[in-house]
């Protein structure tokens, strides 16, 4: 029995049992109220947006954030109300495994009944890629998956 589980052991060292590992490929998107005015915080695997948007932007932070921008800019748009707004991103900040950015939704404080987000960021690069929109207003909390099969998506609430 011993030899066995040595030969077993030693096969499985040696990777003659392949194991293939699945990826978790996501971005989560989260929109949120604070004060008068809303916010998102965006996080996204660091590899994968670096692959997205390319190895030469510049070398300087200011390059990277500038190139950050409008990738984001050209693969996301936000609706409040019917009301087309615009992310200013105040912080963009790199990690070890994710880039974390912070934006503030640039319109007016207002009542919210519903928001329309459409998002493919890092869909066209990246295999099996979900973006996750989380929203929390009114004291609901929403989410919704957007992938190439989906990439928008209307949240209603109800007041």
């Amino acid at each position: 029995m011993r030899g066995k589980f040595f030969a077993l052991s030693m096969m499985l060292m040696n990777g003659v049992f392949s194991i293939q590992a699945h990826d978790l490929n996501f971005g989560l998107f989260e929109l949120f109220e604070e004060g008068q005015a809303y916010y998102m915080e965006i996080r996204l695997d660091k590899v994968n947006l670096v692959k997205a948007v390319g190895n030469d932007v510049g070398t300087t932070k200011e390059d990277w954030n500038c190139a950050l921008s409008q990738y984001l800019n050209d693969r996301m748009s936000l609706a409040i109300n019917g009301q087309s707004a615009s992310l200013e991103y105040t912080a963009i900040n790199f990690h070890e495994e994710v880039v974390i950015i912070s934006a503030k939704v640039d319109l007016p404080h207002t009542q919210i009944t519903d928001i329309t987000v459409s998002n493919t960021v890092l869909l066209e690069t990246i295999e099996n890629q979900t973006n996750i929109i989380k929203a929390t207003f009114h004291n609901k909390k929403r989410s919704f998956r957007l992938s190439k099969d989906r990439i928008s998506t209307i949240i209603k609430y109800e007041l």
